[in-house]
């Protein structure tokens, strides 16, 4: 992707008559049937317990399972049948897709999409996926309570097998509570149609933020902030190298992946892992080079990162954590002509955001479950942005853009009702640069580089409709770029 193919911007003025609201934050509210298919799955499941194969007359959960009992006897090795039933139960759908070996629980995640290493209540959890078929398990999470994890589980215990339940605070991905390690972690599909899964409930959202900002010395600097406890450690340095611009960061599981753009126009990846304080170190993630900024957001286990090219093209690489592996940068949209992108996720859909050369946003949607992409659309006819960032609470994405006034705008788009709140003015401070936010439940944590290059930040409550109003973070200055994480 070496090419200098430069496209063409048009010159807009930012129309300030269509962003003249202040105030609301707009009456879009994440839907909640995500929460309860999971607490119905838990609830049917929990109420197997003591049972062995033969209840009910068996268990058995879709057209590829076969009766965990036969004659009054069990048939064969059941934890499969047992969950896929429970599935079944409560209306997941694509379950032709699996059988009686737990394996095929973990070839359903690859296969929707919904694969992650973050456990949510309802979720499969896939032990020894690659094992012999004698070693593999799968069971359901039935409970999160703070770092607790509840697992139940058909065919436990000594044989025959029961249905048990037991607590783990050791859930990573690559652990073993139990004497079996944790594949990963299985989202069922839910809809009316298969490859659509609806976001699944999560164990209550992190109150941690993982702040990164790009010094006048080209190196990155990381700052973390505890809402719980209104504090911040203040900014220090992620690592000693520099020669960096366009910083970006997502939270997988217990890390973040902070991703920044080289002087040779490549991406390189850090990995900081909180818990043991460690870092990775900047490592190339791909060797094509030519690009200008980049976005990250993740699917389950999988970051998508996303990257502008030279010739004003967008360019995804998918990189399988699981399997430790990158697809490699594919061109998304043979639409040119972008200034800068934005990216976050609902459930297994990409939602990609740019700034055409229009000086508009463009929003282009990405299933991973069916593999398509809608093809860039125009958000709304609004112009004049400047750079924008994206997050999602729920299925609501709330879209943040600078406009030629230095002022910050919101645009919320529900993707359950298919509306645009249309964009309004965030707060009447101006001189800000750069964007960037990060969700904590219904809350949006908005931070903004000022013209003092000093970062600030804004907290949007999406549940009460107020914003705190811009507050400086740090005294700290000096700052260009900015991008912010969830915590770990």
């Amino acid at each position: 992707m070496r090419t200098n193919t430069t496209a063409t911007a048009t010159p807009a003025r930012f129309v300030a008559a269509s962003l003249l609201t202040v105030g609301a934050l707009g009456a879009f509210t994440a839907p909640a049937n995500a929460a309860t298919l999971g607490e119905q799955i838990a609830a049917t499941a929990l109420g197997e317990l003591g049972n062995g194969a033969c209840a009910h007359g068996g268990y058995d959960g879709g057209p590829g399972q076969t009766s965990s009992c036969s004659g009054g006897e069990r048939t064969h090795a059941w934890c499969a049948d047992f969950a896929g039933w429970v599935w079944a139960q409560n209306g997941v759908t694509g379950l032709g897709t699996l059988d009686d070996l737990a394996a095929s629980f973990y070839e359903y995640g690859l296969k929707y999409g919904t694969r992650s290493s973050t456990p949510h209540v309802g979720d499969a959890v896939v032990y020894n996926y690659g094992g012999t078929t004698t070693d593999d398990h799968v069971a359901l999470v039935t409970a999160i309570s703070g770092n607790t994890v509840t697992i139940t589980g058909g065919n436990q215990g000594s044989y025959p097998g029961h249905v048990t339940s037991r607590s783990t605070t050791n859930w990573s991905v690559g652990s073993a509570p139990f004497g079996k390690t944790i594949s990963g972690y299985i989202s069922p599909v839910t809809g009316t149609g298969v490859g659509t899964p609806t976001p699944p409930a999560t164990p209550t959202a992190s109150p941690v933020v993982h702040l990164y900002a790009l010094g006048s010395d080209k190196r990155i600097y990381g700052d973390n902030g505890d809402y719980s406890k209104n504090t911040w450690s203040g900014f220090n340095q992620v690592s000693n190298t520099q020669g960096f611009r366009q910083p970006t960061a997502i939270t997988v599981g217990d890390s973040v992946h902070l991703f920044a753009l080289g002087t040779d126009d490549r991406v390189y990846e850090n990995v900081g892992t909180y818990s043991t304080n460690t870092w990775s170190g900047f490592k190339l993630v791909d060797d094509t080079q030519g690009f200008t900024q980049i976005a990250v957001t993740a699917t389950g286990n999988t970051v998508r990162l996303y990257a502008l090219g030279s010739d004003k093209r967008v360019y995804s690489n998918d990189g399988d954590y699981a399997g430790g592996d990158w697809s490699g940068f594919k061109m998304v949209d043979n639409t040119p002509g972008f200034k800068e992108i934005a990216v976050t996720a609902t459930g297994s859909t990409v939602r990609l955001y740019a700034i055409g050369s229009d000086d508009r946003v463009y929003g282009n949607n990405g299933n991973y479950s069916t593999g398509g992409w809608s093809g860039f659309n125009q958000v709304t006819n609004t112009q004049g942005f400047e750079q924008l960032t994206a997050v999602a609470t729920g299925n609501t994405v709330h879209l943040y853009a600078i406009g030629t006034d230095k002022r910050v705008y919101g645009n919320n788009g529900n993707y359950s009702t298919g509306g645009w709140s249309g964009f309004n003015q965030v707060a009447d401070a101006q001189g800000f640069k750069r964007l960037a936010a990060s969700p904590e439940n219904n809350t949006v944590h908005l931070y903004a580089i000022g013209s003092d290059d000093r970062v600030y930040g804004n907290n949007g409550n999406y549940s009460t409709g107020g914003w705190s109003g811009f507050n400086q973070v740090s005294n700290t200055q000096g700052f260009s770029e900015i991008t912010a994480a969830s915590g770990s």
